[in-house]
């Protein structure tokens, strides 16, 4: 199952990853090649990255070997945008990047998971979409990496 998958990637060791722009993005146990990534009828080929709950006052602390993910300083749309693919259409709540509005990743909505939704409305906020191309790890970032030819990936556009 993914769950399973991303428990045998986590680590204790925290990989962070970077917009194009070097601004701090996300925080993850797990290494992002390691998440599981969209296959059916989509272009961008997205990592997901589970995100954890809200706190709660009786919460108890997770376990080591458990994934845990942060977006750390993206901005959402508050308003969805309608992607068209061959299976229909999505409603996408993109992320952007904080501080150069590139979009890293979106949110899908609810209504797109009719099993699961039960009366559930707006943005499922436990689970994040991150495109292939929107950022670089640290070190990356350190060695001074010509990204140039990691973004080709489809879903990937500046505001201009």
């Amino acid at each position: 199952t993914m769950e399973e998958k991303i428990s045998l990637a986590a680590s204790q060791t925290i990989h962070t990853y970077h917009c194009l722009c070097t601004h701090l993005l996300i925080a993850t146990t797990t290494p992002l090649p390691s998440l599981p990534t969209r296959q059916n009828n989509t272009l961008d080929k997205a990592y997901i990255m589970p995100l954890p709950p809200p706190p709660s006052s009786n919460s108890t602390p997770s376990s080591d070997s458990q994934h845990f993910g942060m977006l750390l300083s993206t901005t959402a749309d508050k308003k969805p945008e309608i992607i068209r693919s061959d299976s229909g259409f999505e409603k996408r709540y993109m992320q952007r990047c904080g501080r150069c509005s590139l979009v890293v990743g979106y949110q899908l909505d609810w209504q797109q998971f009719a099993g699961e939704a039960g009366r559930r409305e707006g943005r499922r906020e436990d689970v994040v979409y991150l495109v292939p191309g929107g950022f670089m790890t640290t070190q990356d970032m350190v060695k001074g990496k010509n990204m140039e030819g990691e973004i080709r990936f489809a879903g990937v556009t500046t505001v201009v």
